[in-house]
């Protein structure tokens, strides 16, 4: 799944933004794709991106499971604060990931969590 970046001038896939991957992490089918960290350097590129989270939820493949707004807010002509926060997490693998926007200093990036770790052996509950 490549995820893009629609610039009104050009498309550009996360690759061409300034990307980075945890090499320790397993691939995962269903977010491989979305498996990169970069910085969001537009309000455009933050809003075509929630448009792309928004399907992304829609198709089954994350799970909001954190929120500052609703992500429909975000796609309003002003911003629903000064900090914007999504966290998702992938039905498939349980990876981490978040959106979060600093509308007032202008910073913005998505980042990955880590995997969820084994369950270690230990005794039953009482």
């Amino acid at each position: 799944m490549a995820l893009l970046a629609v610039d009104s001038q050009s498309l550009k896939t996360v690759e061409s933004l300034r990307v980075w991957q945890n090499s320790q992490m397993a691939p995962c089918s269903r977010c491989d794709g979305l498996a990169q960290r970069f910085n969001i350097g537009t309000p455009y590129e933050y809003q075509s991106l929630v448009r792309q989270l928004i399907e992304v939820v829609n198709q089954g493949t994350f799970l909001l499971v954190e929120a500052s707004c609703p992500l429909r807010d975000v796609l309003q002509p002003i911003w629903p604060g000064d900090a914007i926060s999504h966290k998702f997490k992938c039905f498939a693998c349980g990876r981490t990931f978040e959106l979060f926007a600093d509308t007032y200093h202008g910073n913005a990036s998505w980042s990955i969590g880590d995997l969820p770790g084994p369950i270690e052996n230990s005794s039953k509950p009482n």
